[in-house]
């Protein structure tokens, strides 16, 4: 396919938002770089990430999926536990789950996710390390993006997908100032991320009597426990713990190494199940860090020629598993939006057709991150049992809705998945077919609840 190569992206971050983009870009034959402040790409930083079918299909296109599932092993149960371990409920969604949509529901580590799309991607001379932010200017004429080193970049629009303390927003933030007219909302995006919830996570080798595929979720008073266990035995694992007070950005707190000890020191004895501890599971880690977990959406997610992505803009609590998934998500939106808009105007786009481009990709994201937001909010409130009302629902009321309730919640979140508008769309077979797809004839459409 044709392209212009006139127009180019700078983009801030080596991401799971950043990556998908970059690799979206280079299938599109859109030029951009990716400048990322780290040493290399795809760091061990401890953490993993759950990968739903929305988010498989799309890097299933991008050929990335078929690795991901090499490396992986699917979850095959789920069990949800009272605190001393006994279950109250077992579920066996996961094969449903796929015959619906097409892919599992698999666990693993960032640093392979990041090493995956890395990979994938073919001309690596765009992909910049070291190379942290310093300072960005745009005019009518395009973006300067001058990083710590001395060096500077020049392109069209400047993209940040740069995380959850974005740099790039920090410097959208500060030109929005110069705007009278968006003081409100500037305030208000200002202060939209906030923390009630801390996680200590980490990733743990084998502990005999927990078995690969199997996912626990443990109800605390306050507090819950969910794992993973992928291949070969090893345990992603989350301890959410209620904070005694709200934070609203830019106030939410930091936590130490030895913060995570502490943490898990104080929870030594909880009970993963009726015989095992949370010791045995701490004892065998890899690696373990604590946060406060941000959660919000911003209202504004572009200004000028500067626009964000992933982190940057929406920002959910991780009891859900929804964040890599949205952040891919926003990545194709993005990029289709971009593409077309390009396509109409192969000699370049003005500032006019810039601001077209980033309205329409925030308009198509906004109410669905909103809804995954919530529904990831609630969905820590309720596993913490955190008052009257969740505590009946978490308890006796979801664990009698059956699987095939689940299942229609889940599918409100799958089926808008979207794919790249100018490769042809994967073909796994499903049952239940995706917004952009052709929908099924006749009087049996509505079997697919």
């Amino acid at each position: 396919m044709e392209q212009t190569k006139k127009f180019k992206a700078i983009i801030v971050g080596g991401s799971v938002s950043g990556l998908t983009l970059a690799l979206c870009f280079e299938r599109a034959n859109i030029d951009y770089i990716v400048l990322e402040a780290r040493e290399k790409f795809a760091p061990q930083v401890g953490a993993s990430v759950g990968l739903f079918p929305n988010g498989l299909r799309i890097l299933d296109q991008l050929g990335i999926t078929e690795k991901i599932e090499q490396s992986t092993e699917p979850l095959k149960k789920g069990y949800l536990r009272s605190s001393d371990g006994k279950i109250f409920c077992r579920t066996q969604i996961f094969d449903e789950l796929f015959a619906r949509h097409g892919y599992k529901f698999v666990f693993l580590e960032r640093q392979q996710l990041l090493s995956f799309l890395y990979e994938a991607i073919t001309n690596k001379s765009k992909l910049l390390a070291n190379k942290k932010v310093d300072k960005i200017e745009e005019d009518q004429h395009g973006v300067k993006v001058k990083t710590t080193d001395g060096s500077v970049y020049e392109g069209d629009i400047v993209i940040g997908g740069d995380g959850v303390w974005s740099t790039v927003r920090e410097h959208m933030w500060n030109e929005m100032e110069k705007d009278e007219k968006l003081a409100a909302v500037l305030e208000e995006d200002r202060q939209a991320l906030f923390s009630e919830y801390s996680c200590l996570f980490g990733i743990s080798d084998k502990v005999q009597g927990i078995h690969e595929g199997r996912s626990n979720i443990i109800y605390g008073s306050g507090t819950s426990f969910l794992s993973a266990v992928g291949k070969g035995g090893t345990i992603y694992w989350f301890f959410f713990e209620k904070l005694p007070e709200v934070y609203k950005a830019p106030n939410i707190p930091r936590y130490s190494e030895q913060d995570a000890i502490d943490s898990a020191e104080k929870q030594a004895d909880s009970l993963f199940t009726e015989d095992i501890k949370f010791a045995e599971i701490w004892k065998q880690r890899r690696s373990a860090v604590k946060v406060a977990m941000e959660e919000g959406v911003i209202k504004k997610w572009h200004y000028g020629r500067t626009v964000l992505l992933g982190d940057a803009a929406h920002k959910y609590t991780a009891n859900f598993g929804m964040g890599a998934n949205s952040c891919i998500e926003s990545a194709v939106v993005f990029t289709n939006t971009l593409f077309e808009s390009l396509k109409e105007k192969p000699e370049g786009l003005d500032h006019s057709d810039i601001e077209k481009v980033f309205t329409t990709y925030q308009s198509k994201r906004q109410a669905h991150v909103e809804t995954v937001c919530t529904a990831s909010s609630e969905t820590t409130r309720t596993e913490a049992l955190d008052g009257f009302k969740r505590a009946v629902m978490g308890k006796y009321i979801f664990p009698l809705l059956g699987d095939g309730v689940k299942l229609s919640m889940v599918k409100a979140l799958m089926i808008p998945s979207p794919t790249l508008s100018f490769i042809d769309k994967p073909t796994r077979p499903h049952t239940i077919p995706y917004l952009d797809e052709e929908q099924p004839k006749g009087w049996f459409s509505w079997l697919g609840f």
